[in-house]
């Protein structure tokens, strides 16, 4: 099957190339069939490569000017035109490099992507729901709890030149309220930081679930961008199996990689 792409309406703009990969289209088999981006799940080295170079052809960009890094489930924020040792974690990337491409991984956690088409800066991150309210594990004491990924990467775009009312932001298929059971204290820490958000908690049949798709589309209109230019409502990964990896749905297996660049 052909690669298939989940675009935003939000990012559509001259010269900037975007996109969330379903799971058709690549080289992987058994549960990292088969367009599976992420070499750390145990595929081979080798399929991946593949897919992301058929993943480059198909979106338009080119493949060696894609740029990743580790995620930790953190917030912290790599300026691609710094230097980034090769062991560096990063959970979002700015850039205003020409020609370049932010990749975020994620497999039911929330690849989000930026962009000010004016400025000419873009962003991505991968947010679970530690990095969406910044609550890093405790042996990740660096960064400042309460201050998301996403509100960081839109900080460090702004230092680049960008504008908050400018700002577009997308979701990307990610594990939705419908799926996302949670324990009470992770509610707890959600109200901590977001207060009493309309929609943020939803009773399950077991549990609670969130919805982590509220509480980003709330952090980044606090920091100042327009809530008619944030794309909220994304697929979930965890419901359309023949769609999209999922962690909690299948354990190991494949990632996403939401990917957003300039055009060459």
């Amino acid at each position: 099957m052909a690669i298939r792409l989940y675009r935003s309406a939000v990012l559509a703009a001259d010269g900037i190339v975007h996109g969330f990969p379903e799971r058709t289209g690549g080289v992987s088999d058994g549960t990292y069939a088969s367009l599976n981006l992420g070499k750390r799940w145990g595929d081979t080295p080798a399929n991946v490569e593949e897919n992301r170079r058929r993943l480059a052809d198909a979106a338009g960009y080119a493949a060696q000017d894609l740029r990743m890094t580790r995620h930790v489930h953190g917030t912290s924020v790599w300026n691609i035109a710094d230097p980034c040792p090769d062991d560096a974690e990063f959970d979002g990337m700015v850039s205003t490099v020409p020609g370049s491409v932010l990749g975020a991984f994620a497999a039911d956690c929330v690849p989000i992507l930026f962009v000010d088409p004016i400025a000419r800066v873009i962003g991505a991150a991968h947010a679970g729901w530690r990095g969406t309210i910044g609550a890093p594990p405790p042996e990740r004491t660096t960064e400042t709890p309460g201050r998301s990924v996403a509100t960081n990467v839109i900080a460090k775009m702004i230092g680049l030149g960008a504008k908050p009312e400018h700002i577009r932001i997308a979701l990307g298929p990610s594990i939705g309220p419908c799926c996302f059971e949670v324990g009470p204290e992770v509610v707890e820490q959600f109200r901590a930081v977001l207060g009493d958000l309309t929609g943020l908690v939803v009773d399950g049949a077991h549990k609670q679930h969130l919805d982590l798709r509220v509480a980003l589309r709330s952090i980044a209109e606090r920091a100042g961008v327009p809530g008619e230019q944030i794309d909220s409502s994304p697929p979930c990964t965890r419901c359309e199996a023949d769609r999209f990896f999922s962690y909690r749905r299948d354990g190991k297996g494949g990632v996403h990689m939401g990917f957003i660049g300039f055009a060459p």
